[in-house]
């Protein structure tokens, strides 16, 4: 989920004058959060480019944060993580990407998969 994001960007309007990093934002301008920048940080994430699945764990952007974190979370997170991937390892244990056939990623505002091709036996 961090690696991409299913939601690249969000806008925000500004409820008052505000600055970040320098910038002046001034109230009611309307602003874009990028959480797929913001999920590749240099100064979160080592190598934050890279897809690795025994990275440390640290606080991402995938599901947005505070008033904006997405409702479907935990749904997401029991959804795929404790029911349908488990499912698919144990139905195709030995199921692998297929070398040299990059997933094809498609989408700004959302984002994900198009073709993933993967090798059954």
């Amino acid at each position: 989920m961090r690696w991409v994001a299913p939601i690249q960007v969000s806008s925000r309007r500004a409820t008052r004058d505000a600055q970040i990093r320098g910038i002046d934002i001034p109230e009611g301008r309307v602003v874009m959060t990028v959480q797929a920048s913001a999920n590749h940080d240099e100064d979160v994430f080592e190598d934050g480019h890279l897809f690795n699945v025994f990275r440390d764990r640290k606080p991402h952007q995938s599901f947005g944060a505070g008033p904006h974190h997405c409702m479907g979370t935990h749904i997401s997170r029991m959804m795929v993580g404790k029911i349908m991937l488990p499912m698919i390892f144990e139905r195709f244990p030995n199921m692998s990407l297929v070398p040299d056939e990059d997933p094809n990623w498609f989408g700004f505002g959302f984002r994900g998969p198009l073709r993933l091709p993967v090798r059954l036996s």
